[in-house]
């Protein structure tokens, strides 16, 4: 099994790279992008959190999709990645949304680059054993949505 698999893509008209498809965690669709290809290329992000006080709070940074799980935490609500287009025009683009704990919405690339140690510090409520089982989970340090050796 690997990401494909699990991944029903989106063939229709309105599929993409921003409606690239869904993924079923836990009986619950879970949209997904494919904005974040490049595992190497520097991204501008921006995240948003809420504060132990309530609030919430705005962040930005440089880094790789590969970087990006040190950043997320239980906190987390939307991470937006800026996409540059030909035309010099740059877009900001929703690669994870959250409510509650749970996905609303995640980029391709990010499922990629998480590990079981990244589902139990920052999303908990996430966790799919069954998905786990399949894809030979030992350790946190496991890919968490790839198939492990």
């Amino acid at each position: 099994m690997n990401m494909n698999n699990m991944i029903k893509v989106n063939d229709s008209k309105f599929g993409g790279d921003v409606f690239y498809g869904s993924i079923n965690i836990n009986g619950n669709s879970v949209s997904v992008s494919n904005l974040l290809k490049d595992e190497n290329e520097v991204y501008k992000f921006r995240m948003t959190g809420k504060a132990r006080a309530g609030f919430q709070m705005i962040t930005d940074f440089e880094g790789t999709v590969k970087e990006l799980p040190y950043y997320l935490s239980k906190h987390t609500t939307v991470v937006e990645v800026a996409k540059k287009y030909e035309n010099g025009s740059e877009h900001w683009f929703h690669v994870l949304t959250t409510k509650g704990g749970k996905w609303y919405s995640i980029d391709k690339g990010i499922l990629d680059n998480l590990t079981v140690g990244n589902m139990h510090q920052a999303f908990s409520k996430m966790i799919d054993w069954n998905i786990w089982k399949k894809l030979n989970t030992k350790t946190w340090a496991s890919m968490a949505f790839v198939m492990n050796a």
